[in-house]
């Protein structure tokens, strides 16, 4: 275990770090207490001191720690699954990046499942981050609207029902999408939905159209087909090497294994 001794000269800094008790710190944060503090030491010395005696953990984000109060007892990390993604947007806040898929299904309440890696989405032309690469990222350069949860830029319910019909890959849990489909559809704001696939393929439309009527919202799911531009199915929910059920009335074949358990 790390003994975490405070030296005279950490003191002031610890006493503004335990006063603000800030989850992350970044260098330029750093330098800011060294300076309210008094404290004539470099960044980089300061820091090591920090790490040396367990104040500090690396977050795998350069130039990003987390900060471990006192009332820790020890070198003990918060556990926050999102520590990484927290620490990217520390690090560059104007990072178009948002938890996606799963994960925005799970923090919107919808899914009762944790995913087993975090997904976050970012442009195609955005560098991403190399501590990010330990979960999974999703190229997504279609609507993005997010809504903030526990402090995070997560995927509106509208977002990902449009990113779940028209990229059905990205998602990894649809068998258990209808567990929480019935609820999403009717949270879903049915103008975003269509703003959000003007952009998109008839084949986009149609999986829209199907996970709506599956939602039990039949004229809306009517009414969007209607609307959908031109374009030749069968349209794939799933793989297409896997059997599925044929849907007439968007010709989508449904073969994500997604079985309606709540309406």
């Amino acid at each position: 275990m790390t003994v975490r001794n405070i030296t005279p000269t950490l003191a002031n800094v610890l006493e503004l770090l335990e006063l603000e008790q800030p989850q992350l710190v970044s260098s330029e944060d750093l330098a800011r207490y060294a300076r309210e503090a008094d404290v004539g030491w470099s960044t980089q010395l300061l820091v090591r001191r920090l790490r040396e005696r367990g104040w500090l953990l690396d977050t795998g984000v350069r130039g990003v720690w987390e900060f471990v109060p006192a009332a820790r007892a020890g070198a003990y990390g918060s556990g926050d699954r999102f520590s990484q993604i927290r620490a990217a947007l520390h690090r560059d806040p104007g990072l178009p990046l948002a938890i996606a898929s799963e994960s925005a299904a799970f923090l919107l309440g919808y899914s009762s499942r944790v995913p087993a890696k975090e997904v976050v989405a970012v442009p195609r032309d955005v560098s991403v981050p190399p501590a990010l690469r330990k979960g999974r990222v999703i190229r997504w350069d279609g609507p993005c609207k997010t809504a903030e949860v526990y402090g995070l830029p997560v995927w509106t319910v509208d977002t990902l029902l449009v990113a779940m019909s028209s990229r059905p890959s990205a998602y990894h849990d649809w068998p258990n999408v209808g567990e929480w489909l019935s609820v999403a559809a009717r949270d879903a704001n049915q103008d975003e939905l269509r703003r959000g696939l003007q952009t998109q393929r008839r084949a986009s439309w149609a999986r829209m159209a199907h996970l709506l009527w599956r939602a039990g919202l039949e004229e809306q799911a009517d009414q969007l087909i209607m609307d959908a531009p031109p374009g030749k199915g069968p349209f794939y929910l799933g793989r297409r090497q896997k059997d599925g059920a044929f849907d007439q009335r968007f010709d989508v074949i449904d073969s994500s294994g997604m079985e309606m358990t709540s309406w």
